[in-house]
């Protein structure tokens, strides 16, 4: 899918590039080798910056300058070549930045852990999600009807498969014929086989419940994910697009088992309703 001119400007932005230089590149990627006057005139930026937004490129290795043309005109390096080098900066200056900054933790000391807290947002779910995985000693239990919690984990997954741990993923006989890919990663488990006929018609119950229907809650964006059977993250979504998914996450061993076991029936009672609903 093509990007409009805003979104190509906004996009190479995240890569480091100030507004002007972004604008000036995409112009002589646009246009090719050019003076600075036409750059300005394709770009609009004003006639009186564009010097020094040429030159900021150039000291950031993305466009040269033509020796011995008058007026001076600018050639862009392909960007094959130049986007490649903005993400080996940003990756470095990423480093960098992460080892002062854990400096700076070591020496102020580690706070107590949280047993209990909620995070709220894809992203700071994706961070907690794969810090969980990361940490894991002897394995990693996950139980969703939700591929993209997995898409978001699969490089924790694939590193945490690389030091022998063992992945187990419980969900939908749908989702495992659609993903084949996932099993060289985790053993899934169809969740058809789980959870107590007791529970199931608990879970029933819950579903049904006019508070968890009127909060817009959507039971198939909902999931598990465990370390060690002690640690876990619950991630729960909504139907609503302006609602943020939000998790919870639990250091507290009883409470992790427990979840467990009722997150899987809650998911397997939502596959029994979805395949009755179907017929």
């Amino acid at each position: 899918m093509a990007m409009s001119d805003d979104e190509i400007v906004s996009q190479m932005m995240s890569l480091g590039l100030h507004l002007n230089e972004a604008k000036a590149y995409k112009a002589l990627v646009t246009i090719g080798q050019s003076t600075a006057r036409d750059v300005a005139s394709s770009s609009g930026i004003p006639r009186s910056k564009v010097y020094d937004v040429l030159y900021s490129l150039e000291n950031k290795g993305l466009v040269r300058r033509i020796l011995g043309s008058e007026p001076t005109e600018f050639r862009p390096y392909p960007p094959k070549e130049a986007i490649p080098l903005l993400l080996e900066k940003i990756q470095q200056s990423g480093k960098l930045v992460q080892r002062t900054l854990e400096s700076l933790e070591n020496e102020r000391g580690i706070e107590g852990r949280e047993l209990v807290y909620t995070i709220e947002g894809n992203d700071q779910i994706r961070i907690e999600v794969r810090s969980l995985i990361n940490n894991a000693k002897k394995q990693v239990f996950i139980s969703t009807l939700n591929p993209a919690i997995l898409s978001l984990a699969r490089p924790a997954l694939a590193n945490a498969k690389k030091q022998g741990i063992e992945i187990s993923l419980v969900t939908s006989r749908n989702f495992i014929e659609e993903w084949p890919e996932f099993k060289h990663y985790v053993n899934m488990t169809d969740l058809a086989d789980v959870s107590p006929p007791g529970i199931m018609e608990q879970m029933s119950a819950v579903l049904q419940d006019d508070s968890v229907i009127d909060a817009g809650w959507n039971p198939t964006q909902m999931g598990i994910v465990i370390a060690d059977n002690t640690e876990s993250i619950a991630f729960f979504g909504s139907h609503r697009n302006q609602s943020k998914p939000w998790a919870l996450t639990v250091r507290v061993p009883m409470i992790v088992i427990l979840q467990k076991h009722v997150i899987s029936a809650v998911l397997a009672q939502i596959v029994r309703f979805l395949e009755g609903s179907a017929k």
